[in-house]
């Protein structure tokens, strides 16, 4: 689990060294300001004096926590624990700085601006590590981070992979589902499996003979298999070692993610929904007063869409069908030109004048960014299909597609959209973009889209 948590920690360590300065700041203004009496102290110089000992204090202090363990089960940690580790820390902090003083002839301007920073240092510390605490846990309880685990196995098996977890080790796998090997049959166990838009799978009896090809279809869907023991199963994936409560785990993932570019993605993609909501305000209004005017109906067409893990949003579009436009897609299915569960059309009837405009434009999409905002969509990321077209894909190397976040562009939009008739060809082009992600790769992507979009290549 630690590398789910990777980018939260490091987080965590760049606010503690800057609580640490901000701590030697206060410690200087107390010690100058005359808000606590220090009358047998003579003057000090001016902060800027100190400034080599922020450069030391602010990345030795976390560095030292993080030896000490202060990171370590940030939900099950106790305070004792935590004071002493902090304790330890201040303790090896006063030798760095010490030896550098010595050994770099640098001068402390105050000795006692530093000894009322560490007094100050330990209620700041645990202050921020109990709101962490708490805010982290209001998330694990939301569901809104990391992903859900389904146990799948005997109950015996189960049974004693639980009882070695905390219930804060319990909280953070979010285990949604307890799967009996023994009971279900392999497509039973698949389907639940979906169903519970699960992020890893956790195989709790690893000698049984009773999972078949299912620990690599999951791997093809993109989730992440984890086993209580080695037994590989003929997975290629990237074995990696984990240890849940008492329970060593192999993890066998598609691929090594990067927190930090799944975080700096993250402001990307607020970022640029924000300015691009700004910007294309003026030209929103006018779609949809044009739509209000020609057609009778919402101007927003909302529909349910299968996001990342399949869990299920809400997509919004500018409407550009006819208001009745779902009760009439069974009438055309046999027009379908798209091979696989998509349903594509060219001359689509239930298609509005205004509509085939804002499609060939790509207008229509717009309001999707108001799901990249709040975080159901990325602005490049695969796209998303209705709920009901994803529940037609079967094959596990199809769903990989859904291991993550949809987006407004991608591949398929830059090398032909509707012009590509395979949904095989649609997929491998996604599990290109997934197996290539990096913010590089997405810059050039949205940059690719401008003349994609003004070109209208393969657009209708």
């Amino acid at each position: 689990m630690n590398r789910k948590k990777e980018i939260s920690k490091d987080l965590q360590m760049i606010l503690d060294g800057l609580l640490m300065g901000l701590c030697l700041w206060i410690g200087y203004e107390i010690r100058v300001s005359g808000w606590v009496r220090l009358d047998k102290l003579g003057t000090i110089p001016d902060f800027f004096h100190s400034l080599w000992l922020l450069g030391v204090i602010i990345p030795a202090t976390p560095l030292l926590l993080d030896l000490l363990g202060f990171y370590d089960q940030p939900l099950s940690q106790s305070l004792e624990s935590l004071l002493s580790k902090i304790a330890k820390a201040g303790f090896f902090l006063i030798l760095v700085i010490g030896v550098i003083a010595s050994f770099g002839r640098f001068e402390i301007p105050s000795r006692s601006v530093v000894l009322i920073s560490l007094i100050l240092a330990p209620f700041f510390l645990i202050l921020r590590s109990m709101a962490g605490r708490k805010i982290l846990r209001q998330h694990y309880i939301k569901g809104t981070a990391g992903d859900r685990s389904v146990l799948v196995g005997s109950a015996k098996d189960a049974e004693v992979f639980l009882a070695g977890l905390s219930m804060s080790e319990r909280l953070e796998l979010q285990i949604s589902k307890q799967l009996d090997a023994d009971e279900l049959d392999i497509p039973s166990l698949r389907k639940s499996i979906r169903e519970q838009s699960a992020g890893r799978v956790i195989f709790v009896s690893p000698d049984s003979p009773k999972y078949g090809d299912l620990p690599l279809s999951c791997e093809d869907e993109g989730l992440d298999v984890w086993f209580a023991a080695g037994d590989f199963h003929g997975i290629k994936g990237t074995p990696d070692f984990e240890k849940v409560g008492n329970n060593p785990m192999i993890v066998f993932r598609t691929w090594k993610t990067d927190s930090w570019n799944a975080f700096f993605k993250r402001l990307i993609d607020i970022a640029g929904s924000a300015i691009g909501i700004i910007l294309l305000l003026p030209v929103a209004l006018v779609i949809a007063f044009a739509i209000k005017l020609t057609s009778p109906g919402p101007v927003i067409f909302r529909q349910v869409r299968s996001g990342k893990r399949g869990r299920r949003f809400t997509i919004y579009k500018f409407r550009s069908m006819i208001a009745n436009a779902p009760e009439l897609h069974a009438e055309l299915g046999g027009r379908n030109e798209m091979e696989g569960p998509v349903f594509k059309i060219t001359h689509d009837p239930r298609v509005t004048r205004i509509g085939a405009l804002l499609r060939n434009t790509s207008l229509d999409e717009i309001p999707q960014l108001f799901n990249v905002l709040i975080g159901d969509m990325s602005l490049v990321g695969p796209r998303p299909l209705p709920d009901y077209e994803t529940e037609q894909i079967e094959k596990s190397t199809h769903r990989r597609r859904l291991s993550v976040k949809p987006g407004i562009t991608c591949f398929w939009q830059i090398r032909g959209r509707n012009s590509i008739k395979s949904f095989d060809e649609w997929v491998q082009m996604d599990i290109e973009y997934i197996e290539r992600a990096s913010l590089l790769l997405d810059l050039w992507i949205i940059v690719q889209t401008i003349p994609a979009v003004l070109f209208r290549r393969g657009a209708r």
